[in-house]
């Protein structure tokens, strides 16, 4: 009975404490990237009645968009955004907090926890895809029968419905682990029922398709596609001390495991390197951070197995305390400098960064020319703020990168634009220059087949040259 009431008051104290961290954080962070704004942008705009694929262009699977357009039908405002990502991240840290400490404790997994909120970004598609493959590992060490088996099943094709790359890739892995570990007489039963858990959200994800008119556009953007492009790339330093914490990890985890033959060990491997695949092709931190907190718990078990004696009651709050320090330290940072704005509708209460009142106005010149007529077009980073800020949306232009448009060629576009008499087009200066996800040669096109109208800042407005 004071076990079960210890364990309650550090669970409450758990959630409480999370729970504001991350609040603050998501609440009080500036507008700093595109990702965030992109990410709300494509949820808004099922919000708005559109369909995926049919109506507007990403290579991405569409559960987490879909989820997260739920509560933008009640606010569609940044701020319900930001709050159902901020509950959604608690939730995830809950998910890792649990399996953490019942490897670990719960200092273990509290202090883990704690320090892994400061490199928490946004709750993102990746981040749905990290609580899939946690709950996958649960289930794979429970006992096989038809209700784990089935539940494996729904949860591996959820994770490919919010990244399809990651998700089949652990569709897989299952499908063949439950194979391998169950009885020889089982294996074909619990496989059985693994695929029924599977063809029950197809069937589903099929009908949606069908009766949406999808279909075919979902395997333009979301298969081969994907073979055709050559995507977007990068490695940054914010995603080495991942990187670090993968590799460590999972050296630890082959060691135990040829030590002690627990396929937990092995599970925990696997699974990890399914979350690592979040990291590829784009190495930083908001794609490594989910490796690197999966990882990073055998890494801190490892060392603290070897100094518990010198791990005091006191030593654990004051590394508790150092770690909610270090989050509000980042909180404050990523605050500092910011306005807010009261006339953006769907930017209310949120923190902006100094130069907002530029897309109030690139918004505003935009919709002049389409008072006198013209066809405004934006090849533009940005292009998804301004239209957030314009309460509008458009595709594909809100996300034009690499890898996001079918098998359209990206030029196509451009050549469009350019060939209209009422056209008018809005483009960056030094437009790859500025985003490097940008398809290549669409700045030099335009430049070559149209001439400068107006300029503002870095954006200049063309017209075909006729």
């Amino acid at each position: 009975m004071q076990e079960r009431s210890t364990s309650k008051r550090e669970f409450i104290s758990f959630i409480v404490v999370i729970a504001v961290l991350v609040l603050l954080k998501e609440h009080l962070c500036t507008i700093s990237s595109m990702d965030e704004i992109r990410n709300y942008n494509l949820s808004r705009a099922i919000a708005m009645g559109l369909i995926p694929y049919r109506d507007f262009n990403m290579v991405m699977t569409p559960f987490f968009f879909q989820v997260f357009a739920i509560p933008l039908m009640l606010s569609r405002t940044l701020f319900m955004c930001r709050l159902s990502y901020s509950l959604y991240l608690v939730f995830t840290e809950w998910v890792f907090y649990r399996i953490v400490k019942e490897k670990c404790g719960h200092k273990v997994a509290l202090i883990l926890c704690l320090c892994s909120i400061p490199f928490l970004d946004i709750a993102t598609y990746n981040t749905m895809f990290f609580v899939f493959a946690m709950h996958s590992y649960d289930l794979l060490r429970k006992k096989a029968g038809i209700r784990t088996d089935i539940l494996l099943g729904v949860v591996t094709t959820l994770a490919a419905l919010s990244r399809q790359t990651s998700g089949s890739l652990l569709l897989i892995l299952c499908l063949i682990l439950i194979l391998r570990s169950s009885e020889k007489s089982e294996r074909i039963k619990n496989a059985f029922w693994f695929l029924v858990g599977m063809g029950g959200i197809c069937v589903a994800f099929l009908i949606y398709l069908l009766a949406t008119g999808s279909f075919g556009a979902f395997w333009d953007h979301c298969f081969f596609a994907i073979f055709k492009t050559d995507g977007n790339s990068a490695i940054a330093m914010s995603g080495i001390p991942g990187l670090l914490f993968v590799l460590t990890g999972s050296i630890i985890d082959i060691l135990n495991f040829r030590k002690t033959k627990d396929k937990d060990q092995l599970f925990h491997l696997l699974i990890g390197l399914m979350i690592f695949t979040i990291g590829v092709p784009i190495v930083d931190q908001m794609h490594m951070v989910y490796a690197g907190m999966w990882f990073a718990f055998p890494v801190v078990k490892f060392i603290v197995d070897r100094i518990s004696n010198k791990l005091t009651s006191n030593i654990w709050l004051i590394l508790d305390i150092g770690a909610i320090a270090l989050s509000l330290v980042f909180t404050f940072l990523s605050f500092r400098g910011s306005v807010f704005v009261n006339d953006i509708e769907e930017l209310r209460y949120i923190p902006l960064p100094p130069d907002i009142k530029a897309y109030q106005d690139i918004s505003e010149i935009n919709k002049l020319y389409e008072e006198q007529g013209y066809e405004v077009t934006v090849f533009a980073k940005e292009s998804a703020l301004i239209s957030i800020v314009g309460g509008e949306f458009h595709a594909p232009y809100d996300l034009f990168l690499k890898g996001n448009l079918g098998l359209t060629d990206p030029m196509s576009y451009a050549e469009e634009a350019c060939s209209k008499e009422n056209s008018i087009i809005l483009v960056t200066e030094g437009y790859n220059e500025s985003d490097w996800e940008a398809p290549e040669g669409i700045e030099e096109y335009i430049t070559t087949h149209c001439h400068p109208i107006y300029s503002y800042s870095q954006y200049v407005w063309y017209m075909p040259d006729q």
